[in-house]
This record gives structure tokens, C-alpha cells and sequence, in this order.
């Protein structure tokens, strides 16, 4: 099992509470205009957790604004939302009205818009919010 940050923010909109809503993880841009997300996110399996996060500086602290549990890898427009393709995710905890702060060693990736979390301890704090 791997666990997979994705950020929610699309031009300045905050699009959490979208994603828990439509039981989507989307990226926010066209294949063909940022290839690399959307390689990364047809590595994800069935079982993966993926939560949603904010970290804008590489050191210090992430908001953790939901987690859930990836459900249909199929990365495509059906699972997306908003003309973007997506995976389809059974969010099993929506902090999007009170996103819990956690220290992040800002490794690479982790200000990105999708990567996967290698952290132990992240993976633990991610885990214990479940």
C-alpha cells in the first residue's frame, strides 16, 4: 500500500470540499500540459490512501484536509471532476472545515501538486487520523 499527497488548490480555488464531494482525486491540469502528474497518478492501486494537503514552503508544517481510500484507479474524465480526469476515492476523513497542521521534513514532492509520501513518521500521523 502506498500513500499519495495530492494538493486541491486550482488558480487560487480551493477545491477540497469538491474532491470529498464528487469521491474524487483530480488534477488540475490537461495531460498534455503537465505529463508528470498524470504519469504519477497511474502508479496509484486500488487500497492506496491519498490525502488531500496544503504545504507551500519545502520545511515545516502540511494541513492535512482529508484522507481517504483510492477505489477505482481509472484515471479518466468519469472519475474526475470539473473536465479533468480523476480516480475515484471513499474519502474516510473530511478535515476540510478543520484541516489538522502536522510537521513534514519537506522532502521533495511534498509542495507538488501529486506526489508519494515517504515519510514514516507522515505516513503515521496520516494513518492515526483515520
Amino acid at each position: 500500500m502506498a500513500v499519495w499527497g495530492i494538493g486541491a488548490n486550482w488558480d487560487k480555488r480551493d477545491v477540497s470540499r469538491e474532491f470529498v464531494g464528487y469521491s474524487t482525486a483530480s488534477i488540475g491540469y490537461d495531460e498534455k500540459d503537465n505529463s508528470t502528474f498524470h504519469d504519477k497518478m497511474k502508479k496509484v492501486n486500488v487500497g492506496d490512501l491519498i490525502f488531500i494537503k496544503a504545504k507551500f514552503m519545502e520545511k515545516g508544517t502540511m494541513l492535512v484536509k482529508a484522507i481517504g481510500i483510492v477505489t477505482d484507479k481509472s484515471l479518466c474524465l468519469e472519475n474526475g471532476f470539473d473536465g479533468h480526469e480523476g480516480i475515484k476515492v471513499h474519502w474516510v476523513r473530511n478535515l476540510t472545515d478543520n484541516p489538522v497542521e502536522i510537521i513534514s521534513p519537506g522532502e521533495y514532492g511534498s509542495t507538488h501538486t501529486f506526489y508519494e509520501e515517504k515519510d514514516k513518521n507522515v505516513i503515521k500521523r496520516i494513518i492515526d487520523l483515520l
